[in-house]
């Protein structure tokens, strides 16, 4: 038998992705220490994408990555199929190698920001600037901000987590 998810649940959860973008892009709490700012929407995106369906992670990832991409000048779809990539493989991978609990998450969390600064320094901070430089911005900044994002890992799963929990009866 389908359980069936209780329709507050799912709007708590858009309240939540849409709050962390807003609070992200228009500055209104900041995080950051010495300059490194968490990109709070890639533990979310793990944490949801462990306890759903490959094809809905995609589609809640995509639909965030599009408002990232709406936000940001120059990254034509770069987030959109960042995280789209992102949510399907921790859902394809929560589900058949990783087990459901919060060092998974860390680890995935910890591979999955790496993944996304690793590609955003590739794609927007090689070209036009020389290898010291580069190199610069990928272990002064790229490094920290995917270590210092994957920390937040821990209340998102516990909320998700919990959510998954809780059904119609």
């Amino acid at each position: 038998m389908h359980k069936k998810k209780h329709p507050i649940i799912t709007l708590i959860k858009i309240l939540i992705f849409t709050l962390v973008l807003l609070f992200y892009y228009a500055d209104i709490l900041t995080l950051s220490i010495k300059g490194i700012a968490p990109l709070l929407i890639l533990p979310i995106t793990v944490a949801y994408s462990m306890f759903h369906s490959p094809v809905r992670s995609a589609i809640v990832a995509t639909a965030c990555g599009i408002f990232m991409d709406a936000c940001v000048v120059g990254s034509f779809c770069f987030n959109a199929v960042i995280l789209l990539v992102i949510a399907t493989f921790v859902s394809v991978s929560s589900n058949n190698i990783f087990n459901k609990n919060i060092q998974s998450a860390f680890m995935l969390s910890l591979i999955c920001c790496g993944f996304y600064f690793v590609f955003l320094w590739i794609c927007f901070h090689t070209d036009n600037v020389s290898l010291n430089d580069s190199l610069i911005y990928l272990f002064k900044y790229a490094f920290p901000a995917a270590v210092y994002s994957a920390l937040f890992i821990g209340p998102f799963y516990y909320v998700f987590k919990r959510f998954n929990q809780i059904t119609l009866e």
